[in-house]
């Protein structure tokens, strides 16, 4: 069922709202059922949605639209009638784009950030990346409903400019951003310095450089002391790196070290070549794996 509730969920109160106001003779008569009807609707998924811990921003952002505009037009304002009679859609986008804008303007999480955590490893979202691209999705995403509320604006009457455009926007523009736009920052701006050891590891096949390890191929285990320590592993072959918590089988290269030391190297304060004479850290295995990493993990060495 989590489908359901992260991708359609708090749409269905949308609607059920549009079908009812569509079926109205009058708008105007009509969005005095479609509003108390979609608001019932909306209570009850978010209900719902609470009792399988899956609430989210856009939930709260739609309640509030139905719950303000069902107590403004039988509060017997007629403005508020008049205006979700004729700019319904603008009203929806609007409401979409201050779910968007407003937690980026408050500092607070934003709306994609349930999203991403789904489909982004637990390290990954303790670091300082995760938050960054998040909030600039999450801007992007905001500009796109603003720009599909003042289309619908423009022309609430035309097909075009009332639901073509504006769901082009949305759907062809904007949905596939989550995919396309954080390698493309990684790429461009690489990683900010890890800011524990877990990350620093794990975060290692993010500025894997392919080319540079050319047919290579290893597994390398580390094994971490300290207050953050633990084992991860990491493998290189056939053009890729991946990472993982836990013992490898078979490691190349078994890397001891103290959480700290490691932390240090990765973020370039530390020399690895001085603290190994140091014996700040120890290896077992194939030593000739730790000298490429200079050349495989550039921004690293």
């Amino acid at each position: 069922m989590e489908p359901f509730f992260v991708h359609v969920g708090s749409f269905v109160a949308v609607i059920v709202y549009f079908v009812v106001l569509g079926r109205a003779a009058d708008p105007e008569t009509g969005v005095a059922v479609a509003l108390p009807t979609a608001l019932a609707v909306m209570t009850g998924y978010m209900l719902w949605a609470r009792h399988v811990r899956l609430l989210k921003q856009f939930d709260f952002g739609l309640w509030t639209m139905f719950a303000v505009g069902t107590a403004a037009v039988h509060g017997g304002s007629e403005g508020a009638r008049s205006l979700f009679a004729s700019y319904s859609p603008a009203i929806l986008f609007f409401t979409l784009a201050t779910v968007a804008l407003l937690p980026l303007l408050l500092g607070r999480e934003t709306f994609t950030v349930f999203f991403a955590r789904r489909g982004t490893p637990a390290w990954q979202q303790k670091t300082r990346d995760f938050v960054v691209i998040n909030r600039i999705i999450a801007g992007w995403f905001g500009a796109l409903f603003l720009t599909a509320a003042a289309l619908v604006t423009w022309a609430p009457h035309d097909f075009r400019f009332s639901i073509v455009y504006p769901n082009l926007l949305i759907f062809v523009i904007g949905m596939p951003t989550q995919l396309w736009f954080p390698p493309l920052y990684l790429r461009i701006f690489g990683p900010h310095p890890p800011e524990s050891v877990e990350t620093a590891i794990l975060g290692m096949p993010l500025t894997f450089d392919a080319k540079a390890a050319g047919e290579a191929r290893a597994t390398i285990q580390f094994r971490v002391t300290g207050e953050e320590g633990g084992d991860y592993w990491m493998r290189v072959g056939d053009g890729a790196c991946e990472s993982s918590e836990g013992e490898a089988s078979a490691a190349d290269l078994v890397i001891h070290t103290p959480d700290a030391v490691w932390l240090g190297i990765a973020r370039g304060e530390i020399d690895p070549a001085q603290a190994l004479l140091d014996q700040q850290y120890s290896i077992e295995g194939d030593s000739a794996i730790l000298l490429s990493f200079g050349e495989w993990f550039p921004s690293r060495s």
